[in-house]
């Protein structure tokens, strides 16, 4: 039989041994991450997504539908429908189609896109654009700007502005985002998922346990102090028993 300082002795080293088996496994394979290529395997588990929080979809206020496209910022990322095109720390005021580009209106700059989305110019105050850019717009066909300073309208080639006031003009406003857009907006967010070392680290450190995790090795560690003690004295009551 058993004293009671025994039994505690043997749950506790049951609950240790199960920590102790994770934090040598994953500490093996953390020590050899560079040559296993942890970095570079990904896990896509719905699971694990979740937990990351990239199977959340991305929210914006800051999209523009033009007759063929869906223009949105998502933090510093503008996109062309589904497509990242570049990043900019600028907010997104609105956006146009015209026959042969698209214009997104910055309060300081205009950017040029082709029709796919790729970057043909950013256009500054040096280019003669209007500053403190409102709205942009377009009157048969031609792009408009509402600025602090009134309404300024160029023709398609964009490096001429003239002060003009016209009734009629189509002006950009929010719009909504398709979902099919959406979802592979957010695909791109999550990329390919959480990396095998970053999710093997957090398995170590316990933070794949979020905020308790590093507590609850803290008491794990505490665990291993005791049963150290208790070792200790009952190997000591033997010796002088």
């Amino acid at each position: 039989m058993f004293s009671p300082l025994g039994k505690l002795h043997r749950w506790i080293g049951a609950i240790v041994a199960v920590f102790l088996i994770v934090l040598a496994v994953t500490g093996i394979l953390l020590n050899h991450s560079e040559g296993l290529e942890l970095d570079k395997r990904f896990v896509s588990n719905d699971w694990v997504l979740s937990h990351y929080q990239l199977d959340t979809l991305p929210t914006s206020d800051l999209i523009y539908t033009t007759d063929t496209q869906v223009i949105s910022q998502y933090d510093s990322q503008l996109f062309v429908d589904a497509h990242a095109v570049v990043k900019t720390h600028n907010q997104l005021i609105g956006a146009v189609s015209l026959e042969e580009m698209t214009v997104l209106a910055f309060a300081d700059s205009i950017l040029l896109l082709t029709p796919t989305g790729e970057v043909i110019e950013w256009l500054y105050e040096e280019a003669g654009v209007p500053q403190q850019i409102q709205n942009i717009g377009q009157y048969h066909g031609e792009p408009v700007l509402q600025t602090r300073d009134g309404m300024w309208r160029s023709d398609f080639m964009l490096d001429k502005w003239e002060k003009i006031s016209l009734p009629g003009v189509r002006w950009s406003t929010v719009g909504t985002m398709p979902a099919a857009t959406l979802e592979r907006i957010a695909a791109y967010g999550r990329g390919q998922g959480v990396s095998q070392q970053q999710l093997i680290l957090d398995v170590h450190n316990g933070r794949i346990l979020g905020f308790f995790g590093p507590w609850l090795l803290d008491l794990v560690a505490l665990l291993i102090i005791g049963l150290a003690i208790i070792t200790i004295w009952v190997w000591g009551q033997r010796i002088l028993w």
